[in-house]
This record gives C-alpha cells, structure tokens and sequence, in this order.
C-alpha cells in the first residue's frame, strides 16, 4: 500500500509500524488480506492514528482493494439504504417516516462488523449490549438465535431500532476509520421486526416468593420488570396513565414510533407474568409507604421526568402558550386534531423537534424552532432535524425568547434577542450570551416550551423520607438503592432528563440490585 509523503510527514513509517505490531507482513500483498487480519490491522490503526491520518489510509487502502479485487473493499460501503415517505406524504400524515428495512439488506450491513479485539460498540453501549455476537448471527440468517440472545438483555428491541441514541455507532472501529460505522440500530430493527416473537422469550426462573412493585412503565420500568421476573420474583407495575409504556406510548409521535411497537412489546413483556395496575398513580390512589410495609418486598420508582421546565419570562401563562410534553400527549391521545396559524417552538432537543414536525401536521401555517445555541450544540438526533428541514421547518439558531405579549389573555407576540456563544459550561457546551441592542419582536399564534422537564416526587419525599438532590431527582448509592431500605430508583428520576438506553440499563442494573438484596433478605428468613 502507497502512503505518499504529501500525504503527512512521517505517516507512511508510522502505518509500518502500525503494521508490523499487527502482525502483518510488510510484503502482504492486498489481494491476499482477509477480515482476521484486516480487523486486527483496523483496532490498531484507530487507537494510533489521528482522525485526519484514519482518513487518508481508509481512502488510500479503499482505492487499492478495489483495485486488487479484495472483497474486502465491500466493507467500507453501506448495505442499508434507508426508504423514506415522501415529504409531500410525510407532512400530511402520522406514519412512520422510515419505512421496513430489507432484512437481505441488514444480513449484509452485519457482515460489516470487523469482530474487533477491543469492541467499543459493547464498551459505549449503556447496556453493554453484545453487538459483535449479535451481528455474527445475522450475518449468517441465524435470526430466532440472534433475537433469543437480543431478549436475554433487552425487551424492547423493536423500540431499540427506531429511537436508540447509538453510541454503539458512534464507537464503531469501522466507523472511527471509514465515517461509516455499521448500522448496528437499523440491524437490530429489521430483525426485530419480523423475528421478535413470544416463543423466544426466555422462561422466568424458579418463584421466590418475594414481590416487587415497579412505579412507572417507561424504559426504566419496564426492563426492571422485565428482569426481575426472569429472577423469579412476582412483579406488579404501576402506571398512572391508561396505556402502558410511559413516555415512550405518550410523547414520542407516531411517526417516529409507532404505537403499535411500543404495544406490541408491552404485550410480550406482560406474558411472562408480570401484573399491571394502569391508571393508577402511587401517592394519590395508593400510597407507597402502604406498599412497602404490606403488599411488596422492594420498590423500584421509575416514574421519569413528568413536569416541564418553562422559561421564567412574562406572559408564560398566556393562552396559546403550551408544555412540549403536554402538546405530544394531547395528539398521541387524539385529543387534539388541529393547530392552526404561526407555531414557535422553544429548544434543540428531540422533544422540540418532535413537538415542531406534530405542529406541521396539524395543519400549523409556519413552524419554526427557536434554539438559543448553533446546530452544534443542539442534543437533537441530526436525522431528525434533517428530517424537519426537509419538511419545511425552519430553525432560528442563536435565538432566546424574552417575552411574551397577548391580547385579552391570548397570545400575539414574541420578543426575542440573537445570542452569542461564550465559554464552555459544566455540560460541555458553550454559555449563550445575549446581544445588547439585538432584541426583536415575532407574531405568533402559539409557543411551545421545549426547555426540559423534572421529576414530580413530592409524594416520595412525604410519604417514605426518600431523600431528594438538589436538582430535584432521587439520591441513590451505587446500587441505586434510597436511604429508605427495599426502595430504589432508576431512569430519570435519578439521573434527570435523560433518553431511552440510559434508563432501560438503569432497569437491568435495578433488577440486579434489587435480587441481590432480596437474596439476603431470604437467608434472615
């Protein structure tokens, strides 16, 4: 392989070193390389060489497998080619944007995987999840396997495919050398799909005789359950609202996850055994310290971050001025068909994107995000912001509303002023700082505040002394366990506005947790 010295000072020795630490002959002709030694090759190149140097070896080392006919040239191109509705379709409709990923197409894209010595997509994964054995299984159609071994961990595989954040991705080796890591989530969608099914749900272990209450049915509730009934342990869930799945059935559209996946693995979840209580909120229908002392052995809270975080600015409380969370599960429940005239929504994140392209398609006249850094920063996945550009939403970066102005009780206006970016705060991010003399007024028919939300958990802190941060989320230890003996928590309410595979691991560490300390329990028995 020809590195030129144009190419870098020095990167030509620096790759034969690289080489021969390998294990790789200096002579190996390219056409002879095979996947052992080019994966080996890969690990050593991403731990050693700067991005810019990654880059020009994969287009160098791309180009000459071509060239010599390797089949490994293959591996550095996609096989999964998203099929997308049609934006004219897509504005006018709540189906799901990305449509069924070819399974023939997901075989190939795992057999991408280079079955790395150091595996950075398990090491990022939250949930530690098994990519590389997963993706093996794949590759050779063993699809029953590879969902039996998806299910030991993780219950919401089909959930996992859409909303997932990626890190595994993010992680690739593949990735840090190609910019085209393997699309391990849409793997696991095409799969899942059309492979999830009860039979490969593992069997719950040997009864224990103890029983668990989970408080709440979102990701971190429901793999709680889900784990701790493979233990053995009898489990109930507790859902203030009707349907089961918490955020995940009433906030995020359908057109990003559709209700029936969420409904269709809440239904395998719950023939394991697990019994519901929906519609009932702990701490108003029953209460928790009745829980604890008389019906179960441990407590696992889980009830995520249900109130809004609203800009202190005047005219918050005028009409026409809403709570992303709230507007979501307005439309989610078909309680609200119709939005009409200029639509603002405040944030960057994916519940302000969502909130924005819902708006669209309620009938709203214009829709456009305010975010008061630059794309940059913004938390929001970049799909989906792509995604509400090519719908027609517009995005003011830089941009922070101020004040808000009505008539008899009723919104008409916005005041806003540019921002600039200072310093580097304590998330990571650049301080926004407002412009003097920059400030604007908009006309607007509606506001909708996406600025995050926090935990309600007055009702813990009353009834059982559950200690509370500063921050307004459950303190726990290491083992996620309260103050409060047999009580834990886990997902947001503890770690504050977070997303989905942070808190389905927070539930599969819970379980483990929570079985630990009922064994002990047991031998004082």
């Amino acid at each position: 392989m020809r590195i030129e010295a144009d190419h870098g000072p020095g990167l030509a020795e620096k790759i034969e070193r690289i080489l021969m630490e390998s294990g790789i002959p200096a002579d190996l002709r390219l056409s002879d390389l095979r996947i052992k030694d080019f994966s080996a090759l890969v690990d050593e190149l991403v731990e050693k060489l700067e991005p810019d140097e990654r880059r020009i070896f994969h287009e160098v080392m791309s180009c000459e497998l071509k060239a010599q006919r390797n089949p490994l040239s293959e591996i550095f191109e996609e096989k999964i080619v998203l099929r997308k509705l049609p934006i004219e379709e897509r504005i006018r409709s709540f189906r799901e944007v990305v449509q069924e990923i070819d399974l023939e197409s997901a075989v190939a894209e795992a057999s991408r995987c280079l079955r790395c010595r150091t595996p950075r997509c398990v090491i990022a994964c939250p949930l530690n999840f098994p990519v590389p054995a997963y993706l093996s299984l794949v590759s050779k159609r063993r699809f029953e396997e590879a969902s039996k071994l998806a299910l030991r961990i993780l219950p919401t595989m089909m959930i996992c495919g859409r909303i997932c954040a990626a890190y595994c991705e993010s992680a690739c080796t593949l990735g840090q050398l190609s910019g085209k890591p393997v699309r391990i989530r849409e793997v696991k969608r095409a799969v899942s799909d059309k492979f999830i099914k009860a039979e490969h749900l593992p069997d719950p272990g040997n009864p224990t005789g103890f029983g668990v209450a989970v408080i709440g049915s979102g990701p971190a509730g429901l793999t709680a359950a889900y784990h701790l009934r493979i233990l053995g342990h009898e489990v109930t869930v507790f859902e203030a609202e009707r349907k089961i799945g918490g955020k995940l059935i009433t906030a995020i559209p359908d057109f990003r996850l559709p209700s029936r996946v969420v409904e269709k693995e809440v239904d395998l979840i719950t023939r394991l055994g697990i019994k519901v209580r929906n519609g009932v909120r702990v701490g108003e229908d029953v209460k928790l310290a009745d829980l604890l002392e008389h019906e179960y052995d441990a407590i696992f809270i889980a009830t995520g971050c249900e109130a809004p975080k609203v800009p202190k600015i005047p005219g918050i409380d005028l009409e026409g001025v809403e709570a992303a969370l709230s507007f979501l599960k307005e439309v989610k429940l078909n309680a609200r068909k119709r939005l009409e005239g200029r639509v603002y929504v405040v944030g960057g994140g994916n519940v302000a994107v969502d909130a924005a392209r819902t708006a669209l398609r309620l009938g709203a006249s214009s829709v456009k995000l305010i975010y008061r850094r630059s794309r940059r920063e913004m938390p929001a996945f970049e799909e989906e912001v792509e995604e509400a550009l090519e719908e027609g939403i517009e995005v003011s970066y830089l941009t922070q509303p101020i004040e808000l102005a009505g008539e008899n009780g009723r919104l008409k206006r916005m005041k806003c002023v540019k921002m600039r970016l200072g310093e580097i705060g304590p998330d990571g991010r650049r301080i926004p700082i407002p412009i003097r003399g920059s400030e604007f007024w908009v006309e607007a028919d509606y506001v909708i505040c996406a600025t995050g939300e926090q935990p309600l958990l007055d009702w813990a802190r009353k009834e059982l002394d559950v200690e509370l941060t500063d921050r307004g989320t459950i303190r726990v230890d290491e083992r996620m366990a309260t103050k409060v003996e047999g009580v834990f928590a886990g997902g947001d309410v503890v770690r504050g506005a977070s997303d989905y595979a942070f808190a389905t691991a927070d539930g599969i560490k819970a379980a483990r947790e929570i079985d630990r300390f009922l064994g002990k329990r047991s031998l004082g028995r």
